[in-house]
């Protein structure tokens, strides 16, 4: 029997998902504290090796990956705020559906950090060096410039090389102190697999475990072609906003009029 019982990527089933967690005496940890703590214990022969102070001591990061929403990411912080879990996000530079230094995303990563959550960079291994200096000099360059991101990385499409590595600078989630795929879940794809997978993890009452939900699948639609149009609809919205700060008397009343707002004649 399921511990889940909502309907699948709805509100009701994320807090579900949260509320069954914390009931099962898990604590939610930040990237940067577990990876100091190094949490994750192996099952072997001998029984669980490397355990956390005391067998009591259940953990789990809940992690949000931002590839597509922005909007999603501060909608499930909210959520985890409710429930009392702090969480972890990790923002892509390269992101083809948010704009990463504009004045709205550098705003909701400053309120995501407000509740307490950790924000740090999504390291798009296909794109960007894995190098490590190259990476503190990112982290660096936008605590500068736009906001004190987290020293802390999450990896898309993690290269072999990625997966297991431990750096010095930063926290990593893949390092091999937080990741095994033993005691890992995610909803990639979109798929409801992680349920099952998740509802498994803590049945064995595993002393810790990484959870990885992606902010996009959770937010009012989840039929694949009416989330790709609101993604559409949504970044229309952004070129709209940044012409209106940048080149107002360009597109000003172009934009009002196809967005219906009569020019103020005060």
């Amino acid at each position: 029997m399921t511990r889940f019982t909502q309907p699948h990527f709805s509100d009701e089933s994320y807090k579900e998902i949260l509320a069954v967690i914390t009931s099962e005496g898990y604590k939610p940890m930040r990237v940067d504290d577990a990876y100091t703590a190094a949490p994750l214990k192996i099952h072997t022969a001998l029984g669980w090796e490397n355990v956390m102070e005391a067998s009591c001591n259940k953990r789990f990061i809940l992690r949000h990956d931002v590839d597509m929403s922005i909007d999603g990411a501060l909608k499930l912080g909210k959520l985890d705020k409710e429930a009392g879990v702090i969480s972890n996000f990790f923002i892509q530079l390269n992101a083809a559906t948010y704009q990463t230094l504009s004045g709205k995303c550098v705003s909701i990563c400053k309120e995501l950090q407000h509740m307490g959550h950790l924000v740090g960079l999504h390291v798009d291994s296909a794109i960007f060096c894995e190098d490590e200096q190259n990476i503190l000099e990112t982290i660096n360059w936008i605590r500068d410039s736009l906001f004190p991101m987290d020293y802390a990385v999450s990896f898309h499409r993690p290269g072999k090389d990625t997966l297991g590595r431990k750096y010095s600078s930063f926290a990593s989630a893949y390092s091999e102190d937080l990741f095994n795929t033993e005691y890992y879940a995610s909803d990639s794809r979109g798929e409801d697999f992680f349920y099952e997978k998740l509802d498994a993890m803590l049945g064995r009452e595993v002393p810790y475990f990484q959870l990885l939900l992606h902010p996009c699948w959770w937010e009012e639609e989840t039929d694949r072609a009416k989330i790709r149009e609101r993604l559409k609809e949504r970044y229309a919205r952004y070129i709209d906003d940044y012409l209106l700060d940048n080149f107002p008397k360009v597109f000003g009343e172009i934009i009002r009029k196809d967005r219906g707002v009569k020019k103020c004649s005060c």
